[in-house]
């Protein structure tokens, strides 16, 4: 894969490096981006190693991969995002951006576009999301991206709302 993995009219998603750890630890180090994730703000530490752990993994295909989401006008790393493991042929989307870019459409653009690269260079079958049953945010995304809710299930110890994208569109 090189640097740039997914471009959009306003954003691109680019492979980590080690000059982007400033950036990420400006969007997770705040603790509003956590407010639905369970999660605590990110230490400049905790960002290093999970930048460190992407460029080691050294993934070859839009089916598991994370990324840094860049607004194109300023140069600046809005969030991160990627597919996780989940099941076979079958990825996790996943985004967190920073607090000061909700609203603004960034997820939305970013998940339509994540979607469509992975169903056109991938074998995948279909993309789960799950999301905190209190985020209004993430729910209106999901549903903007064109993914189907499922109902609720646990997740990681949690009741959580299953969403799930079959690709019809974006076949090969």
């Amino acid at each position: 894969m090189n640097e740039v993995i997914i471009e959009t009219e306003r954003l691109f998603i680019k492979q980590w490096t080690l000059d982007d750890i400033e950036g990420l630890f400006n969007v997770m180090s705040d603790s509003k981006v956590h407010i639905y994730t369970g999660d605590n703000p990110w230490t400049m530490e905790r960002c290093k190693s999970y930048i460190e752990f992407n460029i080691n993994r050294k993934v070859k295909s839009l089916e598991d991969f994370h990324g840094a989401v860049v607004l194109k006008e300023s140069n600046e790393i809005i969030g991160l995002t990627g597919l996780n493991p989940y099941l076979t042929k079958e990825p996790e989307i996943e985004w967190q951006l920073g607090a000061r870019f909700w609203g603004k459409g960034y997820a939305t653009e970013v998940g339509k576009a994540i979607i469509e690269a992975a169903f056109k260079n991938t074998d995948i079958t279909k993309i789960y999301g799950m999301v905190n049953p209190d985020n209004i945010g993430s729910k209106r995304v999901m549903n903007k991206i064109g993914m189907t809710f499922l109902g609720f299930r646990e997740f990681r110890g949690e009741e959580t709302m299953f969403y799930e994208y079959g690709g019809v569109l974006w076949k090969k």
